[in-house]
């Protein structure tokens, strides 16, 4: 099988490339500098392909005046310029496999399904959800099969620190590293996390097994200050809350995976799990 990965450079594509290389595919990365916004990049990429697995996207960034051209260019754009190549070239496409959010729902309480009506907060979940959309109208009018997958938040070694606003592990880890861990608001705030290598285990499967939309999660409800307090008893650090919420983000945010469940599929590892593995990854403290 030839598998082609956009963000295979990232933290989850890196990931799939190496176990799906392990496994025996042949695979193709298109990452930086090639660009998913520019329809050359997908020309050069897109041949003897027989699986897409888009992964590239524009992240969160928590900016109260996000860039909203980039964010329309990278997460919707990109589904087009695909589908394009595939149909000028007259490419003959296996399956699509699409990496999409949590983010498309928005904020609740309740555990989330696939059926529910979406209500994104940001113009990451809002471009994912458009993009979900636009992705399954061309599969149908071109006759190729599509799969989207709701990621929760993905942990695990190699995940890399990026500011204080966003990525909780690596955050965490480096607030701890220096004596105390600060969550956002009073820590009680509600995720699902997920396992990468559960992550990688699923978007493989789906690629086999799968049609349509499913969420990808533990199914569990996991609260901020539970992973802090996790953490900071690594590193015996202290734990405070800053009662500083983030914008354009949702406070609540679980999921039912009962659907990917009953078609096969189920997480094997907890978050737990997947900051054992990063906080042992570290390099040993400078003496």
């Amino acid at each position: 099988m030839r598998a082609l990965i956009t963000g295979g450079n990232g933290f989850i594509g890196s990931r799939l490339a190496q176990t799906l290389t392990q496994k025996g595919w042949e695979v193709d990365v298109m990452d930086l500098p090639l660009d998913i916004t520019q329809k050359g990049a997908w020309m050069l990429k897109l041949n003897n392909i027989d699986y897409v697995f888009h992964l590239a996207a524009k992240l969160d960034d928590y900016s109260e005046t996000p860039s909203i051209s980039e964010y329309i260019d990278t997460n919707v754009k990109s589904i087009g310029l695909l589908f394009e190549v595939i149909t000028e070239k007259k490419l003959y496409i296996k399956k699509i496999v699409f990496a999409s959010s949590q983010s498309v729902y928005g904020d609740s309480t309740f555990f989330m399904n696939e059926k529910d009506v979406l209500a994104p907060l940001s113009m990451y979940g809002a471009t994912k959800a458009t993009a979900e959309t636009l992705l399954f109208a061309l599969g149908v009018m071109y006759n190729i099969r599509t799969v989207a997958l709701r990621y929760s938040i993905v942990l695990g070694a190699g995940q890399k620190y990026k500011d204080a606003d966003s990525r909780i592990l690596p955050c965490f880890v480096d607030m701890a590293q220096k004596g105390e861990i600060i969550t956002h608001e009073n820590g009680l705030q509600t995720r699902d996390f997920i396992h990468v290598k559960d992550a990688v285990d699923v978007t493989i499967f789906a690629a086999k097994n799968l049609t349509g939309i499913f969420n990808v999660g533990s199914g569990d409800t996991t609260s901020v200050m539970e992973v802090a307090k996790y953490i900071g008893a690594h590193f015996e650090a202290e734990i405070q809350t800053s009662g500083k919420s983030r914008i354009n983000t949702a406070r609540n945010q679980v999921m039912n995976i009962n659907k990917i469940k009953q078609a096969g599929w189920s997480p094997r590892l907890t978050w737990r799990d997947a900051v054992d593995e990063f906080i042992a990854s570290l390099p040993p403290p400078v003496a």
